[in-house]
């Protein structure tokens, strides 16, 4: 279910609620994938919850996800397609 909830948010381009490591933050969704050693990744830029950034979420960690109302811009400057840390993406901006 997250899987279908990441997608549906880069599409979209809305942001996402989630705990992470015991901590609350919304991401701004930028791609979704399997990474090389196999693990379902999250790359989106932290807007809350911690220092903003650009970061790789794996998604096994994330814990209470919700879909959030309004809609962000596009990707955040550093961002850029075809990540290189996925060996497959299933969604991307």
């Amino acid at each position: 279910m997250p899987s279908i909830l990441i997608d549906k948010a880069i599409r979209e381009r809305r942001p996402l609620r989630f705990v992470y490591h015991g901590s609350l933050r919304v991401v701004e969704p930028q791609c979704h994938g399997r990474g090389h050693r196999g693990t379902e990744l999250l790359r989106g830029r932290q807007v809350n919850g911690g220092e903003p950034s650009e970061r790789l979420f794996d998604v096994a960690g994330i814990a209470d996800l919700a879909l959030l109302e309004g809609h962000f811009d596009g990707p955040s400057p550093h961002y850029r397609r075809h990540d290189a840390a996925m060996a497959e993406i299933f969604c991307q901006l």
